[in-house]
């Protein structure tokens, strides 16, 4: 007769990827990913990296600090103006641009008679859970977010 693995049995490295994959209910709501998870997010953030599965697979530890931008803005580490728009993009940066309404600005007092141009702009909201991991599974790639926060 064949043996059946427990989850109890698996790794904590599996134990970690189950408990992460959850939906619905998510981690949080399986009493058995709670201890798991907080073991995790402890270690994690004493420096820890994220623990081998050899039935799964995973990406590193990746952080994303914001929530995307609207459609059809762009992420910036810069707000106002901008002479090259394309410059001052960056994924992590903390505002949006919507670089679709230039506005040219021009000082008519300035010795250079410098024209600037300038973009709406707004602050990007911050994620609750900023760090990340991409698991692989039957199913495809999902991301897992996670926060560190009081462990």
């Amino acid at each position: 007769m064949p043996m059946v693995a427990s989850a109890q049995e698996a790794s904590f490295g599996c134990k970690v990827l189950l408990c992460a994959a959850a939906i619905a209910p998510s981690w949080s709501g399986i009493p058995y990913c709670v201890p798991v998870m907080q073991q995790l997010f402890r270690q994690l953030a004493k420096g820890g990296g994220w623990p081998e599965c050899p039935e799964g697979q995973t990406s590193g530890l990746g952080h994303e600090p914001y929530l995307p931008c609207p459609t059809g803005w762009t992420p910036s580490d810069r707000a106002g103006r901008r002479e090259d728009p394309v410059a001052a993009s960056s994924r992590d940066g903390s505002v949006c641009l919507d670089l679709s309404k230039p506005t040219r600005e021009c000082s008519s007092g300035s010795e250079s008679g410098g024209c600037q141009t300038s973009y709406p702009s707004q602050p990007r909201q911050a994620r609750d859970e900023p760090h990340f991991v991409d698991i692989t599974t039957a199913s495809g790639q999902q991301r897992f977010y996670f926060a560190l926060r009081g462990y």
